[in-house]
């Protein structure tokens, strides 16, 4: 697999995620009981989001700056903690 497709699939992963926090954002819009008890999704997907933003970002600059499959499953290793 090259890396640009591990790029990829991190974009397409923070596209997902994205649209699981637009759903969830719709949600919380029904009322104020609603909105309260999402605040802790709205929350985690923000991190989600920010997780799979930075991952794409670092693999691009790893491709970019040829640095190699070393560097990428350091990175990679970090997203199981």
């Amino acid at each position: 697999m090259s890396l640009s497709h591990i790029v990829n699939v991190f974009k397409k992963t923070l596209e997902h995620e994205k649209l699981v926090t637009k759903s969830i954002n719709d949600l919380a819009q029904v009322d104020y009981s609603t909105f309260n008890f999402l605040q802790w999704y709205v929350a985690g997907q923000h991190e989600e989001e920010h997780l799979f933003q930075s991952g794409a970002n670092k693999i691009e600059i790893i491709v970019i700056e040829e640095k190699g499959s070393f560097i990428i499953d350091q990175e990679i290793g970090k997203f199981a903690k």
